[in-house]
């Protein structure tokens, strides 16, 4: 009896982790060219998202403990995605403030600033208001939004989004290589993918 107890539970243990595996279609997708592996220990996590997405906001908070957890050849970066009006208004913004050092302090203020005080952050003028109540300086903030490094940065978002086939966030792409989908197992299928592509590289 306590064999078949044993050996019934050791069944469902190996169901659970098969369940958990994530599966290419379900949980994520190949990019299309699938590019070759990449060379030496760093892999590239991006996580592309909008200020204006609820569930970037929720996933946020475990993102970043997620992202403080990596090693230091994970090379984890945001990106907001370029989907026209307020979303590349907000794009630039986030470069704008990335350029100034200020970018970390100010994210989870303007994702709260949005979806907790609703908040209309449609023009610059409103941004630049909620920027001011949080002590940004205005003035460094135009510069670096009319600078040729945030134009660079916010083309450069534009063409990743082409190139990865991103039309829905919060999306994370590894490697150059797989596109995850957002799902309750994001952040474990991207643990799952960055050890994929690193053991692709010893094939």
């Amino acid at each position: 009896m306590k064999k078949l107890l044993v050996l019934f539970v050791l069944c469902l243990s190996s169901a659970s982790l098969l369940a958990a595996e994530p599966k290419e279609g379900v949980d994520y997708d190949a990019i299309s060219p699938t590019p070759p592996p990449g060379t030496g220990t760093d892999v590239e996590v991006v996580e592309f998202f909008l200020y204006t997405c609820p569930h970037c906001k929720n996933l946020d908070p475990a993102l970043q403990e997620w992202a403080a957890k990596q090693p230091e050849n994970v090379k984890f970066q945001h990106m907001p995605a370029m989907f026209g009006g307020a979303a590349n208004l907000h794009a630039k913004t986030y470069f704008a403030l990335e350029v100034m050092g200020e970018e970390k302090r100010i994210h989870e203020a303007f994702f709260k600033a949005i979806h907790d005080q609703k908040r209309h952050m449609h023009k610059q003028k409103d941004i630049e208001a909620f920027l001011k109540e949080n002590d940004v300086d205005l003035d460094k903030f135009r510069a670096a939004m009319n600078s040729f490094t945030v134009q660079t940065k916010a083309n450069r978002a534009a063409a990743l989004m082409r190139r990865y086939g991103i039309r829905s966030v919060p999306a994370i792409v590894v490697d150059g290589r797989y596109r995850i989908k957002n799902t309750p197992m994001i952040l474990e299928t991207t643990t799952t993918l960055i050890e994929k592509s690193l053991a692709d590289r010893k094939q």
